[in-house]
């Protein structure tokens, strides 16, 4: 296999193709996936997942039913569609689904108003000691520690679900402010922030949260043959740049100079 790398992705992707159709999943919210000015299908993840199944030798079709989380997971077991990005791995999902290895990292912020001059380094365990509310994500998995969290937010009835980070940013910035804090992916929010609006907001908790985003696949929906096939050319396209130039091509420079210089998985 080292022999071929040097040889290019598609010489790679020719020794172990995926001969499938899959119908894959996308929320339509830039920079992620969004419909451009010719009604094409673009962003980050779309154009990440597009050239790792075509490179695997997959085709694809998207599916673009607007969805809460929770309906996504239940939709993907029923078989509407084969693909979900940004994903997740727990074992619970496991159960029902294969998951490529990470393509890309995940990035998680919490976030407050300038205005409320809340230390940077606040964290949530602070915040929810000090009764602060919080704007979160409605379903999702974040982790168990987030999950405890989560549970005594809503117990101490100081925490608005948000359906999707577009959601998320409108509720901050409504008046009054749904939260004193928002925990919502960062891409999608410095999108909906606007330029203008980047200076209005602080970083808290010291950094970014980066985790793991995979490509989560029904298992009825391919065998492990093709799951490798998809490995191999995310391997390749990492190991070439090519994630990692359409991933920046998205993100926006502010969010960008707060990431660490390595953020891409590492791919040996």
């Amino acid at each position: 296999m080292l022999s071929l790398l040097g040889l290019g992705s598609s010489v790679v992707a020719s020794e172990a193709l995926c001969n499938k159709e899959l119908k894959v999943h996308l929320d339509l919210h830039a920079p992620s996936a969004y419909l451009n000015d010719q009604q094409r299908v673009v962003g980050m993840d779309a154009d990440m997942a597009n050239l790792i199944l075509t490179e695997a030798g997959c085709q694809i079709s998207w599916h673009l039913l607007p969805m809460t989380g929770a309906r996504i997971i239940r939709s993907l077991q029923d078989g509407e569609f084969d693909v979900m990005v940004r994903a997740s791995n727990t074992a619970e999902r496991r159960e029902y689904a294969y998951f490529s290895q990470a393509y890309r990292q995940e990035v998680v912020g919490l976030f407050s108003h300038k205005r409320d001059g809340l230390p940077t380094s606040l964290t949530l365990e602070q915040a929810q000691a000090e009764g602060l509310r919080l704007i979160g994500p409605a379903s999702g998995w974040y982790g168990e520690h987030f999950q405890r969290l989560r549970a005594r937010w809503q117990e101490l009835n100081l925490y608005t679900p948000y359906p999707d980070a577009a959601k998320a940013t409108e509720l901050f910035f409504a008046h009054p402010s749904r939260g004193e804090l928002v925990l919502v992916d960062a891409d999608i929010f410095f999108q909906n922030l606007g330029p203008d609006r980047y200076d209005s907001v602080v970083l808290n908790g010291s950094s970014l949260i980066v985790t793991p985003a995979h490509l989560m696949i029904r298992k009825g929906a391919l065998d492990t043959t093709d799951l490798a096939a998809i490995n191999q050319a995310i391997e390749t396209l990492l190991k070439e740049g090519r994630l990692q130039q359409l991933e920046n091509r998205y993100r926006p420079l502010a969010l960008q100079r707060m990431l660490p210089p390595s953020l891409f998985p590492v791919v040996r």
